[in-house]
């Protein structure tokens, strides 16, 4: 289906719509004056004041949307393309750009590791969306503000915060989710303390997710489920004028498969068993009664990521297994400042530190032995990562004026027995100047610069094995990526409507890329080609985001957003590799009572026929690209003071499709339902 076609579909669906009734809404208010941003400016912003591009979900959209996965999540947010390598997996593409040069964050500190891959990855699977009370997306640069990555833009998730209460109580809550074909078995149990000073909620969540029902008749597709379990504790208490704020979250996958390995009869079994994340945090929060320092954010973090994989080749008796670890420990101090009521800033210094473990070994299942041999990473490697920067919004009139510099500094340490040892110590001074001007009340214009870098890690310098069906080897001379990107915009506001178009160009150069190469005079191992990566690449990304939201009866709410995207790698001279196609989605909210939602809506994309030689020869991709495709979903929400039940039908039509460059097809005609009761 065409995109006119899709505006069709929505005309001829209003009707059914324009004959609500008029009724108190309290959750659809769209003024855009009212929507605070954190992300784009480390500071809370209102976003008519923000030069750059921001989507962002809330908790009661998310709750309605009763996501399987926090990348389904982000899928529904206008600008971002989700490509599913597997079920376990789900990596945002952010203009163009995925994998490390997608920063992704969670309560404002960095969960990117130095072993992130280039392309598509998982780990963003491994957040519970119950745990999220708020998703924000910066379209865009966002080096400034947080470093390294954020070359395509930024996620941040913000997790659930307990309330304070007057009196004190005990809360809890019971949810419970299904999804036919054995699809997804979900229940989670959460629990809170509140009163006055102290606040804490903690929750334990059990997920069983079951093969796909691929659409079109495309049967099921074995193996693609696993199960998971996670818990997660956050606690706040108030002394004096300091706000103390602890938090963990641990989640473990078990045997999650990638099936695009399996199916292609490449390998009998290719396994995540098991993927696990522990994150934790302690920050401390002083308010002043000073413009210079008006509140003080001291951070002291740590992560832990395990990724155990089990290979075996088909018609092999060897049967290989690579643990990677990564520990990562933060501490940052950021300290907000009032100079004026028009001028306000976010300054501070942070460092990062990862220590990776790395280890692997072969086993024979008919001699009987185990050997060990090197891991994917050299083990015992570390990666220092510390920057100062500073952010400054200041109002002059019509104008808000934004303007931030930061400076990076990293160092690697590698000592690799069959590399050999080396010191990389890689560093950045970036900047950012934006502008928004209000030329009428209900019509802003926008425009920013902003320049950027990605630092390369571990993952570019060291890994020796196979990745994306090629042999990769080390390479110790490379440098950062650059990035230099424009953009310009115009924001249009009312009472019952608000829309917002971005056009942005993004200058990529020094690139990391992978180029033929040989390892101890062969050019293959394995039977699989070796490469090593080089800064050889020049880029550009371009394109424009268009987003809207109406509410033309006081319980309608009409939404559409379209994204183009359009990479080149100029040193190739061919299309950039994972471009997403032109996609769109639009749809109709409806409160028929005050308990009662309903939303229709139609998700499209075009064919993307513009493959570089990579994707070319991806079997994740078909021979002359992946086709078009048009899925419409609907769901309903009851609601009442302790209990939500939301209900749904995804790909109504049962429509075959694929979200191109992912490895698994998407989700067949599929029914769900979703009970929540609060106590």
């Amino acid at each position: 289906m065409s995109l006119r076609k899709l505006v069709l579909w929505v005309v001829l669906a209003a009707p059914s719509v324009a004959v609500a009734q008029s009724i108190e809404q309290t959750d659809t208010t769209i003024a855009l004056p009212e929507v605070v941003h954190v992300t784009a400016a480390r500071m809370e912003l209102k976003g008519a004041n923000s030069a750059q591009a921001v989507s962002q979900m809330n908790r009661d959209q998310l709750v309605r949307l009763a996501p399987m996965s926090t990348p389904d999540a982000l899928a529904s947010m206008a600008g971002v393309w989700m490509q599913k390598t597997n079920l376990g997996g789900g990596a945002p593409f952010i203009r163009g750009l995925t994998g490390y040069h997608s920063l992704l964050l969670v309560d404002g500190i960095r969960f990117n590791n130095s072993t992130f891959r280039s392309g598509p990855n998982q780990y963003l699977n491994t957040i519970d969306p119950f745990t999220i009370s708020r998703i924000e997306v910066l379209r865009g640069l966002g080096s400034v503000q947080y470093g390294s990555d954020a070359l395509g833009g930024v996620a941040q998730l913000f997790f659930q915060e307990p309330a304070f209460e007057e009196n004190l109580k005990v809360k809890g809550g019971l949810l419970v989710r299904y999804a036919d074909h054995n699809m997804d078995y979900t229940g989670r149990v959460e629990a809170g303390i509140h009163s006055a000073n102290f606040a804490l909620l903690g929750g334990v969540s059990y997920n069983r997710f079951g093969d796909i029902k691929a659409g079109g008749g495309l049967g099921t597709l074995q193996p693609t489920g696993f199960n998971q379990n996670s818990w997660d504790v956050k606690s706040r208490a108030k002394l004096g004028n300091k706000m103390i704020t602890a938090a963990w979250q641990h989640l473990v996958q078990h045997n999650v498969p990638l099936n695009h390995q399996i199916a292609s009869g490449v390998y009998s079994r290719y396994h995540f068993a098991p993927q696990q994340r522990d994150f934790g945090y302690v920050r401390l929060e002083s308010f002043y009664n000073s413009k210079v320092v008006s509140r003080m954010r001291a951070t002291v973090a740590y992560l832990n990521s395990v990724e155990v994989r089990e290979k075996q080749k088909t018609g092999s008796t060897v049967f290989r297994t690579e643990r990677d670890r990564v520990d990562t420990g933060h501490g940052a101090i950021e300290v907000l400042s009032d100079f004026l009521p028009q001028w306000k800033a976010s300054s501070g210094i942070e460092y990062y530190f990862d220590y990776v473990n790395s280890s692997a070994s072969d086993y024979n299942e008919v001699s009987k032995e185990k050997d060990p041999v090197r891991g994917l990473y050299p083990d015992g490697t570390v990666y220092h990562n510390g920057a100062l920067f500073s952010m400054h919004s200041i109002d002059v009139n019509r104008f808000n004026i934004s303007v931030g510099a930061r400076y990076n500094l990293l160092r690697l340490n590698v000592s690799d027995t069959l590399f050999g040892n080396t010191i990389l110590k890689p560093k950045a001074l970036v900047g950012h100047a934006g502008m928004v001007y209000k030329a009428f009340k209900t019509l802003h214009v926008l425009a920013s610069v902003s320049t950027g870098f990605r630092a390369p890690n571990v993952n570019d310098i060291a890994s020796f094995g196979i990745a994306d069906y090629r042999y990769e080897v080390p390479n110790f001379d490379l440098g950062p990526e650059k990035s230099l990107q424009y953009q310009l915009g115009l924001r249009a506001v009312t009472p019952h409507w608000r829309a917002e178009l971005q056009v942005y160009r993004n200058e990529l150069s020094q690139l990391i890329s992978n180029v033929a190469s040989t390892f101890q005079g062969q050019d293959s191992l394995d039977g699989f080609k070796v490469y090593k990566k080089e800064n050889i690449n020049e880029a550009r990304i371009q394109g424009f985001e268009f987003d809207m939201h109406a509410q033309p009866l006081h319980k309608v709410h009409a939404f559409a957003n379209l994204t183009y995207t359009l990479g080149n790698n100029i040193t190739r001279q061919e299309p950039l590799s994972r471009i997403p196609p032109l996609f769109a989605t639009i749809g109709v909210d409806w409160m028929i009572a005050k308990s009662f939602t309903w939303r229709v809506e139609a998700l499209n994309a075009s064919k993307q026929d513009r493959l570089s030689s990579g994707d070319k020869g991806d079997i994740r991709i078909k021979t002359g690209g992946t086709p078009g495709w048009v899925v419409s979903n609907t769901r309903m929400e009851f609601r009442s003071s302790h209990v939500r039940i939301n209900v749904g039908v995804r790909n109504i039509f049962n429509q075959a499709y694929r979200i191109h460059g992912s490895g698994v097809d998407g989700i067949g005609r599929n029914f769900w339902i979703s009970v929540a009761v609060n106590i």
